[in-house]
């Protein structure tokens, strides 16, 4: 999207491939991107480097709430999110679900069982 970050919603959506994506297309010399929503992308390097930035920030924030004992998707949201509009809690609890099966993968969180969106979570480190 050409205005802001994708909801990345798990079975459908991967964090991981997402961000694999985002990397490979920095590797890339391209002018202009076209998204699939919104405008032309102009800059695409530092529209590429900004949404790689937010979201190693959104992962450095969900591990630093496991760190201090939040361990459900939803007591995350709350303490991420604050005060987000209602209607945009479940976007972003997808979004916290796909950070915490990525981060489950490569061993920086833990999870009670299967990872799962009503599974509990915790710190590795």
């Amino acid at each position: 999207m050409g205005w802001s970050t994708t909801v990345i919603a798990p079975p459908d959506g991967s964090m991981r491939a997402y961000l694999n994506s985002l990397e490979q297309l920095r590797n890339r010399n391209d002018q202009i991107m076209w998204p699939g929503h919104g405008q032309p992308i102009t800059c695409p390097q530092r529209y590429l480097r900004a949404i790689l930035h937010h979201r190693n920030t959104r992962a450095a924030a969900i591990l630093r709430r496991l760190s201090h004992g939040d361990q459900s998707i939803e007591t995350i949201v709350e303490n991420i999110y604050g005060d987000i509009n209602p209607n945009l809690k479940r976007a972003a609890a997808m979004t916290v679900f796909a950070h915490l099966q990525d981060l489950v993968e490569r061993k920086l969180a833990g999870c009670n069982g299967p990872v799962a969106p009503q599974s509990q979570y915790y710190s590795i480190s």
